[in-house]
């Protein structure tokens, strides 16, 4: 009988970031890829702006580009890669649904969210700021738009839990939702 502390198994990571453009989302996800690089470990970021750069902003290429990003996160999970970071807004519960859904699925993941600015909205930054900040073409408009449309996320059983969120994913037929 060994005795002793047991190995304990690391567990592969799920982190969902959550804030307005131009908070610093992408900045952060590359900074956590390059700590785990440093320890040889496999990181990938998930980010919708990469289709967003190729397509126009059209709500039918809105939503496609969004369902390949979560088809992406889903093939990373099944490939067991170490950290999987979903780098989007993540404004509402139902936009975070799917990707804590199929961390739970697949089970080896720890799933955790994380605000930036971190406390958010009690840790306020101006529209103009975040605007100035911004890389991508978003109009002002939207800015508001989204901070008028943001949920506050306690944890992942407040998003899975959510009624709202399970309602709209239900009936989603997309591979990563079908049983």
């Amino acid at each position: 009988m060994v005795r002793g502390r047991r190995q304990s198994q690391r567990r592969k990571k799920l982190i969902i970031l959550r804030g307005l453009p131009g908070v610093g989302k992408t900045t952060r996800a590359k900074d956590l890829c390059d700590e785990y690089a440093r320890l040889g470990l496999e990181a990938e970021i998930f980010s919708t702006d990469r289709y967003h750069e190729s397509t126009n902003y059209t709500k039918g290429n809105f939503q496609r580009n969004h369902q390949q990003n979560r088809e992406d996160v889903f093939k990373a999970l099944n490939r067991g890669v170490d950290l999987i970071i979903v780098d989007n807004t993540n404004i509402s519960l139902w936009e975070m649904w799917p990707y804590i859904h199929m961390g739970m699925r697949q089970g080896e993941y720890y799933i955790t969210m994380m605000e930036l600015p971190k406390g958010y909205p009690q840790n306020y930054i101006s529209i103009n700021k975040l605007y100035s900040c911004c890389r991508h073409k978003i109009p002002k408009r939207k800015f508001r738009s989204f901070e008028a449309r943001w949920e506050d996320a306690y944890n992942i059983w407040h998003v899975l839990n959510d009624s709202y969120s399970i309602n709209r994913w239900e009936q989603c037929e997309e591979e990563w939702n079908v049983q």
